[in-house]
């Protein structure tokens, strides 16, 4: 049989499918599901040495709450049989489809795809917030929270934009992979997030606390490489429509990181941690408009996001906002301005079936639609995390106490980061104590310096510096320090 006419039959309905076509949205699954783990690499380069496990933790957490969630009841509510333009319903729960097999949605593939694909959307999409709330968010709230925002934010903004009768789809608002859905919605609810939770105890807007750049320039590459199936999987098929999707991706992305590289060499100085976050930008940018835009403008939105971007990071420091990774900035920013270019730079004919001509080409019109989009989701991500962590905070508490927000989550949280957290502050604190001693015109009393490790372990002993020192005279050497370490 030749391979372009090959199907398989759903033996459960006796609909026929093209393979290629499943093929290529189980293959975007996987490719949009590595962008968890690599988002949690991403992150955990980013921040400091004592919460590098627990922002590693926050972002892979959502891969199995959010996917429960979805199994059970999400994926119906935000996609099954719709009740009204604003809801789905619970008819598809825990992914019975019984005879509504051949849908909108999933036309030459099995619904079942098209549900696995889109669950891998809703787990990224908290896992992003948990970059604006770095050590200062107790853990069990946290993870109430996820689970209760995918339902009550994500779900019904995922219905008004992609579902059959969502209401801003039928408006004409264009998203074609999540600017809004999936930016927009978590940079917000970041930014809400960190000015509920208030400023870490240590804040300090000029630190550059990055602990490990070659997890953050990994999490980038794979990112991008998921970005892809991100973007290219949103086109339903194995059709000519992803293969421009995924050249606007990859156009917009290695745009803006040019972008940032030349404008960090005209500042004096190229970043490592600038030239990663840079094609974020781009991505994050062209993903409302890889579907609906030729890849010349792809390139321009990575530029234009880029530089705008920029600009509000150095103004960022002056307003001392502590969204510890510029979630808001880079995904609610970078959503806004690919959103509202969307309206200015679509084109009809390249997406003749979901695609509208923009103010462009003489359809002022569609900034109105994309403009209501933008700022839907703006009202209801403020409105859904506020409303969601004020009862958590006033129920629970939400944020860390101050002592162990200092000793970092990793140890308080999870109790296995003291080898990391550690290491580096005994060797500079040995090394102090080592130099001081080195004054041989100095007398010093006998002592012994003790470090316990945390949490405690009976089994071990603490580890022990010994400071007694006699005293020098003029014909002898001083005696070495000893450093036990049993």
């Amino acid at each position: 049989m030749d391979n372009s006419t090959m199907t398989m039959v759903n033996t459960t309905t006796h609909t026929t499918h093209d393979t290629g076509d499943n093929a290529w949205m189980m293959t975007s699954t996987a490719l949009v599901l590595l962008m968890t783990p690599a988002l949690a690499f991403f992150y955990g380069g980013l921040v400091d040495r004592k919460n590098i496990l627990n922002q590693l933790f926050l972002s892979f957490i959502c891969m199995g709450i959010v996917f429960v969630q979805w199994v059970l009841f999400g994926f119906s509510f935000a996609f099954g049989p719709p009740v009204s333009p604003g809801f789905g319903s619970f008819g598809w729960a825990v992914l019975r489809f019984g005879e509504s097999e051949n849908t909108d949605y999933a036309p030459t593939y099995p619904l079942l795809t098209y549900a696995a694909y889109q669950g891998t959307f809703a787990i990224i999409t908290p896992a992003l917030i948990s970059g604006a709330i770095v050590g200062r968010m107790k853990l069990i709230p946290y993870m109430i929270f996820i689970f209760i925002w995918s339902t009550v934010c994500y779900d019904p903004m995922a219905h008004w934009v992609w579902g059959s009768n969502g209401w801003l789809k039928h408006l004409g608002t264009l998203d074609f992979a999540g600017g809004t859905v999936v930016h927009i919605l978590s940079g917000v609810s970041g930014l809400v997030a960190a000015l509920i939770l208030g400023k870490r105890s240590d804040y300090d807007p000029r630190s550059t606390a990055a602990n490990n750049l070659p997890f953050t320039i990994l999490g980038t590459g794979l990112l991008w490489i998921g970005w892809c199936g991100f973007n290219a999987g949103s086109a339903n098929g194995a059709s000519g429509l992803a293969s421009l999707a995924l050249v606007n991706t990859n156009a917009a992305a290695a745009a803006a990181l040019i972008t940032w590289v030349v404008i960090d060499a005209l500042r004096g100085q190229v970043s490592i941690s600038g030239a990663c976050v840079g094609p974020i930008v781009g991505l994050v940018a062209v993903t409302p408009a890889c579907g609906f835009i030729q890849p010349g403008w792809a390139l321009f939105f990575g530029v234009v996001a880029t530089c705008i971007i920029y600009v509000l990071l150095i103004l960022k420091h002056h307003i001392r906002l502590d969204d510890t990774l510029d979630v808001a900035i880079v995904h609610g920013g970078g959503g806004i301005v690919g959103a509202f270019m969307t309206g200015l730079f679509c084109e009809q004919s390249v997406n003749p079936s979901g695609g509208f001509d923009g103010a462009f080409y003489g359809r002022p019109v569609q900034l109105w639609y994309q403009t209501v989009g933008i700022l839907t989701a703006i009202g209801f991500a403020a409105l859904c995390t506020a409303g969601i962590l004020y009862p958590l905070s006033w129920i629970i508490g939400i944020r860390l106490a101050k002592e162990d927000e200092l000793e970092g989550l990793d140890l308080t949280a999870h109790g296995e980061g003291w080898e990391v957290v550690a290491s580096r502050a005994v060797s500079d604190l040995v090394k102090k104590i080592l130099d001081n001693q080195h004054n041989p015109n100095e007398m010093r009393e006998s002592g012994t310096f003790e470090l316990h490790y945390t949490p405690s372990d009976a089994k071990r002993k603490p580890f022990k510096v010994n400071l007694s020192k006699p005293q020098k005279t003029s014909d002898e050497q001083m005696n070495s320090p000893t450093i036990n370490n049993p």
